[in-house]
């Protein structure tokens, strides 16, 4: 079956795939440039590669985009620790490589490129000039030249915060299983999130290919940041002092829709002085016309809500909505949050949900788009998915009146995050074995 793939792959896949992004980057800025970028991709890596200490081993990891480079941080300061490896990091999206960035100082050489069109020649060129030791591949983007190529040539492999995602049709679907499956049989380690996901994993995986549950380096991500942001009085004075803190983070117009109605029926009758609620509202896109269009809703629309922004806050004299009008400050935000709602449920690109789970509250959001990790929370019972405003009132009210209540979904909130955590050491540990 393998072998039955690999025709496949190279005679039908991957010909359609290259003249339907040749076609589409003629409208598609970012294909364009990604076509330009791999013109001169060995002239420009072959002399990073000198740049790289000869008597340190390379190990190459890859991630699609920057998501996923994000999630690859974690591992690359863990094996730095080690002081043996050199880094290269290939991108196959110009948004990852254009905008990545390493944020804390490495005692190693790491660079970045491109990964070339996957042909047989191209995987042997590339694998040629880098000369990895390792690979380590952050979730999906696989590549079946490229693995059959590190495959030959004895590089040990291995894929990392996999998640067998039972949502989406390719998952479940026999010939999309069947080439998984042999994608999969050229890995070494398929590096899975949980228990569950090892025994989903387990029939795609063949003899000699392990599948281990590490955890997942994107919470690692979101506990550096917590502990960068814990520090930082981003809200000073008494401005919340003694008050129920409800921050909604990253909405959209129909996250608005429905929780303004809310904030208003709650400040409009008795419930006011007993909950004492302040809402920290971050806007998806705070951008001057948005913010504009959010404040004459309100004044329109919703007369208990008083609304002041964050950069006037000096001026505040008991607003009940402080308007978030910069960027950058959301995750310091959630450590103020008993209750925190996070935007995009109710349209494609929910937010983070991990980021307030991280501090241990219960962690609200529209019902229609769930991410995977929204539907983790739920299953744990540390997230609700809320179907309107009625629904979201009930459960605000019953969360802010009941402490034990909050308490209970919050910590199973946290733990769900701490399960998943320290991923990045294991996976060091077992490289550092291995090469």
């Amino acid at each position: 079956m393998k072998y039955l793939w690999s025709i496949v792959y190279n005679f039908i896949f991957l010909p359609l795939f290259w003249l339907a992004a040749r076609v589409l980057s003629i409208f598609n800025n970012k294909l364009k440039m990604s076509f330009k970028a791999r013109k001169e991709l060995f002239k420009h890596l072959r002399s990073k590669i000198q740049t790289l200490n000869p008597g340190k081993k390379n190990i190459l990891i890859h991630c699609a985009s920057l998501g996923e480079f994000e999630q690859a941080k974690p591992i690359i300061d863990e094996l730095d620790k080690h002081g043996k490896y050199n880094f290269i990091v290939s991108f196959y999206s110009p948004s990852g490589f254009n905008h990545s960035k390493i944020d804390s100082p490495l005692r190693s050489k790491i660079i970045k490129t491109y990964l070339p069109y996957d042909t047989p020649p191209m995987a042997k060129k590339f694998l040629d000039v880098t000369t990895p030791a390792a690979a380590i591949f952050i979730k999906y983007d696989l590549w079946m030249n490229l693995l059959s190529e590190m495959k030959s040539r004895g590089v040990y492999t291995m894929v990392v915060n996999s998640a067998f995602d039972v949502r989406r049709f390719k998952w479940r679907f026999p010939i999309t299983l069947s080439y998984k499956k042999a994608i999969y049989s050229f890995i070494d380690v398929i590096g899975v999130t949980d228990e569950e996901d090892k025994e989903r994993f387990l029939p795609l995986a063949e003899d000699g290919t392990d599948v281990i549950v590490f955890g997942d380096t994107k919470y690692e991500r979101i506990s550096k940041a917590k502990e960068v942001s814990s520090d930082k009085a981003l809200i000073n004075g008494n401005v919340l002092t003694d008050k129920n803190v409800f921050v909604v983070g990253s909405s959209w117009d129909k996250d608005d829709d429905v929780i303004f109605p809310v904030i208003d029926k709650i400040s409009s009758n008795g419930l006011s002085d007993e909950l004492s609620l302040v809402t920290i509202l971050a806007p998806h896109e705070p951008t001057e016309d948005n913010l504009e269009h959010i404040e004459y809703d309100i004044h329109e629309k919703f007369p208990h809500i008083n609304s002041i922004r964050y950069s006037e806050l000096n001026k505040y004299k008991g607003e009940n909505l402080i308007i978030i009008d910069c960027i950058g400050i959301l995750m310091g935000l959630y450590k103020y949050a008993h209750i925190a709602y996070v935007g995009g449920g109710y349209k494609s690109g929910m937010h983070n949900v991990l980021e307030p789970a991280g501090y241990g509250i219960p962690v609200l959001f529209g019902n229609e788009k769930l991410s995977e990790d929204a539907e983790h929370l739920i299953k744990k019972g540390g997230g609700i998915a809320v179907e309107d405003s009625k629904d979201l009132f009930k459960n605000l009210v019953n969360l802010f009146r009941k402490n034990d209540v909050r308490n209970k979904v919050g910590s199973m909130s946290l733990s769900v995050f701490d399960s998943k955590n320290e991923a990045s050491k294991k996976i060091a540990e077992l490289v550092n074995k291995r090469v």
